[in-house]
């Protein structure tokens, strides 16, 4: 019994990704706390790298056979993917957002790529399992835009036998987002919009074009965009606008605290980490009806339901103008939907998953 325990123990394992992305980043970090992490990005420019990225990988996974590895956690399929279930590995991919969708209106999803799309498919079959961060990710139906079909989901787009799945939310470090400043701006609007500039795809997916369009109708408003790759991008902007390039966490959590509203009037997300931690930090959440969004926000915010900037002005306009009492109360309440998805929960989850596969196989 004990010779057997001591083999389904997890003592190494592999984390690969196409970039370490904050949320990546936090579970590489926190996978350490526990196991011997084997980190690899796949990435090394674009298509034309390609070739050099595979060779990279294979002299990588050969390394980590060598040093007794046998399972892959995979954050995104991909690319990244095709190699670790080839050579035989356990490979638990985390579907997070981008690789369960396509939306050719506004140049984002994965499936959009005809040969991502393959290698998408065939990982998500042979892969042990798939971990979205939210159950919606395997099939949904959005009604909330029109930049690409309404059936969505990774299920829709690949065809046979799919891989089981666990959804795996993700976790927050609840201390480092709390509210630090005793006293908000009143009618202060915030958005994380991390790469976007004028007209690319971060653009509509967050929903700058809405944003802007709302700063115009509430001039008696403030609206703050944070994580602008290209703040030249924008021409003249209406005054009470201010488009802010990389911050650090620490500043983002001033930010945070500092203002009322977090909008997320996004085409797209899997479980946005922004929105989780802005309301752990007392913002008043407003969301797109996709996806996780409702979910994470329940009773604690606005759900709007058409991609249009009137309907992102009067949920605004409904919870700025809630008086003070309510709007506490409102603030308690979305900072406690948000207290269950920690960073140990996800963790002890993704080993639990991990440590099941090699039971079954042993």
């Amino acid at each position: 019994m004990s010779a057997e325990r001591d083999r389904n123990e997890i003592r190494r394992i592999a984390y690969i990704h196409p970039q370490r992305f904050h949320f990546v980043a936090k579970d590489i970090e926190a996978l350490r706390e526990r196991v011997e992490v084997l980190e690899h990005r796949f990435s090394s420019g674009g298509a034309w790298a390609l070739p050099w990225d595979f060779l990279r990988q294979s002299v990588f996974l050969l390394r980590c056979k060598l040093a007794g590895v046998r399972s892959v956690i995979a954050h995104f399929a991909g690319y990244h993917t095709v190699l670790p279930v080839m050579m035989g590995f356990r490979t638990f991919i985390i579907v997070a957002g981008s690789d369960a969708c396509s939306y050719p209106g506004i140049d984002y999803g994965s499936f959009r790529k005809p040969w991502m799309a393959r290698a998408m498919a065939f990982s998500m079959r042979k892969a042990a399992q798939l971990l979205p961060v939210h159950r919606s990710l395997e099939r949904f139906t959005d009604r909330f835009s029109h930049f690409g079909p309404s059936e969505q989901g990774y299920a829709h787009f690949v065809y046979g036998r799919i891989a089981p799945s666990t959804a795996v939310p993700y976790g927050f470090d609840h201390r480092q987002w709390q509210a630090r400043t005793p006293a908000r701006t009143p009618r202060s609007v915030l958005c994380i919009a991390t790469g976007a500039a004028h007209g690319n795809a971060v653009h509509f997916r967050k929903g700058v074009d809405l944003l802007i369009e709302a700063a115009l109708s509430l001039g008696d408003h403030s609206f703050t965009i944070v994580g602008i790759a290209d703040t030249q991008s924008y021409k003249d902007l209406p005054v009470n606008i201010r488009m802010l390039g990389k911050c650090t966490p620490e500043e983002v959590g001033h930010l945070m605290s500092s203002h009322s509203v977090y909008a997320q009037p996004s085409v797209m997300e899997g479980f946005p980490n922004a929105l989780c931690e802005a309301m752990l930090a007392g913002c008043l959440p407003v969301v797109s009806n996709v996806t996780s969004l409702p979910e994470i926000v329940g009773a604690s915010g606005l759900v709007i339901n058409e991609r249009s900037s009137a309907a992102l002005v009067a949920a605004i306009t409904r919870l700025t103008l809630l008086d003070v009492p309510e709007q506490n109360r409102l603030r308690e309440l979305a900072s406690a939907q948000v207290q269950p998805y920690t960073m140990e929960k996800r963790i002890t989850a993704l080993l639990k998953v991990v440590r099941m596969a090699m039971t079954e196989r042993s």
